[in-house]
């Protein structure tokens, strides 16, 4: 009986520290985009559709610069002034941030590289040219 106790002790034991999952370490990305310009001449008559349309006609691609594998594909979203990307759960590492659409203007800044931290939100910045003069 007391080998039968012993075990059950043992496998109770086992069980719980097995359960314990190891948490991912993780930080988050936050990004804003200005395009632009949007006209050849001021002032630009765009409405604020139109120009939300511009913004959310971008997206961007995540990759791990190790494994080369994508871990976000997302489109901005417009925040009346500028474009925007949130995401969080992004697992510790550095990464690749590229745009599509692409053209000569956008080839000269990405893809950019940049790194996610444990427990912080990384700021990025981005112009996008559009060429329009």
């Amino acid at each position: 009986m007391k080998n039968f106790i012993l075990f059950s002790m043992i496998l109770v034991a086992l069980f719980a520290c097995s359960s314990q999952a190891i948490a991912p370490e993780i930080g988050s990305l936050d990004l804003k985009v200005t395009i632009g310009p949007l006209c050849p001449l001021e002032p630009c008559n765009k409405t604020t559709d139109d120009i939300r349309k511009v913004y959310e006609a971008y997206a961007f691609t995540i990759k791990d610069t190790k494994t080369g594998k994508v871990v976000l594909e997302k489109n901005l979203t417009y925040n009346g002034t500028n474009g925007v990307l949130k995401s969080t759960d992004i697992l510790v590492g550095e990464y690749e941030l590229d745009v599509a659409p692409s053209s000569i203007f956008t080839k000269r800044n990405f893809p950019q590289t940049f790194i996610i931290e444990k427990g912080k939100t990384t700021q990025l910045e981005v112009l996008i040219d559009t060429g329009i003069r």
